[in-house]
């Protein structure tokens, strides 16, 4: 909307026609600037075009830094990715890998790939290999795409699949060989074209896990292309092979990661400022993720796959009278391999020692300060400041506690 026209007048005449005492009129509220993120939910379609003509990612396969993904393209990837967790595990087996396709464009701007929407596609896949093939979900992909040329701006440009394995010390966004030559394959076909062509690997059980989304974005080196020696995707070196085969599969030399991030309108995110200052606050304290049955199986799952990587790994733990514990070296399996299997164990029972013992001080925080405490016996509610400490350093004795010492379910925090 244009801004009205003031027109000046100067000398008497303007001093005569205006009134003796202007009462003073309150001040209009400040306009809110535009946010950075607020532009990325418009483009200027000619623009669009000129760079699509352009296609300046055809001379480098690492011309796109980063992949921006709005919140709803994000939870739908979620909600499809835990659905095939579900669905794997409802009928006795394995969590199924699911995929779906991508909307959105190319920022050339901020050399970034922008994903508005997603869409989830009726195919299921076996571990580390998904495909869409079948002639009734290419039919419904020609359909799909049909519908949205009507209806949206945005093409399809890029697709995304799951990888719902265990809980590791470290991510499972990653290609593998099948994932790669699918992401080669829709590069050769779209990048010509003006449609850089993108994938994302989801790791549900890990965003479940942590609490938060667990995306990878990538995209694959054309066969001329000779990466640096020794350079993983997300551009670090790392010389030891064993490391760069467990992060990022066979094919670590083959692809590059771009970074993710989200955006929001700033509508958005001022009713989301609202609605935790007002409401989500309270389910920090309502919920206790501990005793959840879910959190608790998991727990227990994780307490297995441990027990077999340490068999796995030569070292066998036996627990003895008097609580002490003694590690049995490594026999056969000894060397560079079983020190990296057994690293990788320390590292996986550490994350969940540091979950347990953050879990444990939250719930110690909420005693001290709402005066309950474990047996239900009222306690002299401590200051926020108060509470803090005492929960670190009951975290602390517990984390300190010896392996075969029996500690309480809830801990105690004395009164202030």
């Amino acid at each position: 909307m244009s801004a009205p026209n003031v027109i000046a007048g100067g000398g008497a005449a303007a001093a005569a026609a205006a009134p003796e005492v202007q009462p003073e009129q309150p001040l209009a509220p400040p306009a809110v600037p535009a946010s950075s993120s607020d532009s990325l939910y418009s483009f200027d379609e000619e623009s669009l075009r000129k760079v699509r003509e352009a296609k300046p990612w055809a001379t480098d396969p690492k011309y796109f830094k980063k992949v921006k993904i709005s919140p709803s393209a994000a939870m739908k990837m979620l909600m499809h990715a835990n659905s095939g967790v579900e669905k794997g595990i409802k009928k006795g087996g394995k969590p199924v890998e699911i995929m779906g396709l991508l909307l959105g464009r190319p920022d050339m701007e901020a050399r970034s790939l922008v994903v508005t929407d997603v869409f989830p596609l009726p195919i299921e896949g076996a571990e580390t290999r998904v495909l869409a093939d079948d002639a009734e979900v290419t039919n419904y992909m020609i359909e799909l795409g049909e519908s949205l040329e009507s209806t949206r701006k945005e093409r399809f440009m890029g697709w995304y699949h799951s990888h719902p394995f265990e809980v590791e010390a470290h991510s499972h966004c990653f290609l593998s060989s099948t994932d790669l030559s699918t992401q080669l394959s829709w590069q050769r076909a779209e990048d010509p074209h003006g449609n850089p062509w993108l994938a994302i690997v989801v790791d549900p059980l890990r965003s479940l896990a942590k609490g938060r989304p667990e995306f990878g974005a990538f995209r694959a080196y054309p066969p001329e292309y000779a990466a640096p020696p020794n350079e993983t995707p997300d551009g670090k070196v790392v010389m030891d092979d064993t490391q760069r085969v467990e992060r990022w599969g066979t094919c670590w030399d083959r692809y590059c990661a771009l970074e993710v991030e989200y955006f929001m309108s700033s509508l958005a995110s001022t009713v989301m400022g609202t609605l935790t200052e007002n409401f989500l606050w309270m389910r920090a304290l309502s919920s206790t993720p501990l005793l959840e049955r879910e959190n608790q199986e998991r727990v227990c799952e994780s307490m297995a796959v441990l027990g077999d990587k340490l068999k796995q790994a030569g070292t066998t733990f036996t627990f003895r009278a008097g609580h002490t514990m003694d590690a049995n070296a490594v026999g056969k399996a000894g060397g560079k391999d079983s020190d990296s299997a057994l690293q990788k164990t320390t590292d996986m029972s550490a994350d969940l020692a540091v979950e347990h013992c953050i879990e444990q001080s939250s719930q110690a925080i909420k005693a001290a300060i709402f005066g309950h405490s474990a047996h239900g016996i009222a306690a002299t509610p401590m200051s926020p400041t108060a509470a803090a400490a005492a929960a670190a350093a009951a975290a602390a004795k517990a984390a300190a506690a010896s392996p075969g010492e029996q500690l309480p379910q809830a801990m105690e925090v004395a009164p202030a």
